[in-house]
């Protein structure tokens, strides 16, 4: 068995695959749900990257992977059963996310974990490795408590064998020039906890760090725009964002970008401007309220291929789909760049390790304390916030009395 070979589901415009394969790991089948995502890989399948041809072992295709079985995927990639060290994948965010209205487990797209699961039984791999929305964190399972809905992701992976790590990542903690956190989640059937890729960026740099790259350095790399690729705002939301100091959107003019413990805004942005002399926020599956005002071409969307050069995609490659579409594969991807530091850093420690009996008295390894801080805070927020929403709702009942009583 190869130990570098991988199978990818949930593949989308291949941003976790061609990091892996720039850190030397061998994709022998991809497959996603979204037609325009399956062209783009084929468009782009054998491209010259840095270190490897993309996707040049793969078997790509359009696949629900609920209808998807280890052995058809096993046949399609050329590969025994056993044979695959590795299943990666994002599977879909959307029901997770604030942007997706943290519906999770009511969402049948935050069911198909348990495809994953199961196609790594099938598989038979010794290791995953996917990533979601840091809203996974604390996402609400069935009891409606903050953080059981990836307590029970994590429990359904050991069941089926497999120990897990948990970390959340900044792009921008790795020299990307994007401020997106992300959770990564590793599964192991034996051996020594994986570890996660070290930063080398900060903020306010400290102990040999160095200082976050700017989202101004990114665009610089990117070609000159046709005119198409120009969306200027117009109407009254021109008018808005003119007044918008960069770093904040139209309803926070001028308030700061921040987060609080649990990792929400506490407030509304809409549109924004972004700060060019700071990595710019996460690029999302829409980029449809991302603004900059750029020296030269002056208030403007970031185009596409903009979004891409953020996400670190390679300038060669090549995304089909109209303009919407584009969108949405560039801001669901996994950055290229830090995939492959993830998957560097798993690589060397998967060939480090010897291959150790499957143990059956697996326990849940506890969150990292960040972490788990993130939860516990989450959670006092939210009984916060209800016990407000629930005084607010009494107070407006004990004001009907007195309005009727006036009324008559």
């Amino acid at each position: 068995m190869a130990h570098n070979s991988f199978v990818s589901l949930f593949s989308g415009a291949g941003g976790l695959d061609i990091g892996l394969e720039e850190a030397g790991w061998v994709c022998h089948y991809a497959s996603d749900v979204d037609r325009d995502a399956v062209e783009t890989l084929n468009l782009n399948k054998g491209r010259r990257l840095v270190h490897s041809l993309a996707l040049s072992e793969a078997f790509i295709e359009e696949a629900d992977v609920r209808h998807s079985s280890g052995a058809d995927i096993l046949a399609k990639g050329g590969v025994r059963r056993g044979g695959v060290t590795l299943l990666a994948g994002g599977p879909p965010c959307q029901s997770w996310s604030s942007a997706g209205h943290q519906r999770g487990f009511e969402d049948p797209r935050g069911q198909l974990f348990a495809d994953f699961v199961r196609l790594a039984g099938e598989l038979d791999v010794r290791w995953l490795l996917f990533e979601n929305v840091r809203g996974l964190l604390t996402a609400r399972g069935p009891d409606g408590t903050p953080g059981t809905a990836l307590q029970l992701i994590r429990n359904r992976l050991l069941e089926a064998g497999f120990q897990t790590t948990v970390a959340l990542l900044n792009a921008a903690d790795y020299g990307l020039p994007q401020r997106r956190v992300r959770l990564f989640v590793v599964g192991y059937r034996a051996g020594d906890i994986p570890p996660f890729p070290i930063p080398t960026h900060a903020k306010t740099p400290t102990d040999g760090l160095k200082p976050w790259v700017p989202l101004q350095d990114s665009l610089i790399s990117v070609a000159p725009l046709g005119p198409d690729e120009i969306i200027r705002p117009s109407g009254k939301l021109a008018q808005e964002l003119a007044l918008v100091p960069p770093g904040s959107g139209v309803k926070s003019p001028g308030k700061a970008e921040t987060t609080r413990p649990g990792g929400h805004w506490g407030y509304k942005q809409g549109a924004f401007v972004a700060d060019l002399a700071i990595p710019a926020r996460t690029v999302t599956a829409s980029a449809q309220q991302d603004w900059v005002k750029d020296p030269v071409l002056g208030l403007r969307r970031l185009c596409p291929r903009e979004c891409a050069a953020v996400q670190t995609f390679p300038s060669s490659w090549v995304f089909a789909g109209n303009r919407t579409s584009q969108y949405r594969q560039i801001g669901n991807a996994v950055p290229p760049a830090l995939a492959e530091l993830v998957g560097k850093t798993l690589l060397n420690h998967v060939t480090s390790q010897p291959k150790a009996a499957t143990s059956d008295h697996l326990v849940l390894l506890p969150l990292p304390d960040k972490l788990a801080k993130a939860v516990r805070y989450t959670a006092k927020e939210e009984a916060r916030n209800g016990q407000s929403r629930k005084a607010a709702a009494q107070k407006r009942v004990s004001k009907i009395p007195t309005q009727r009583a006036n009324a008559i």
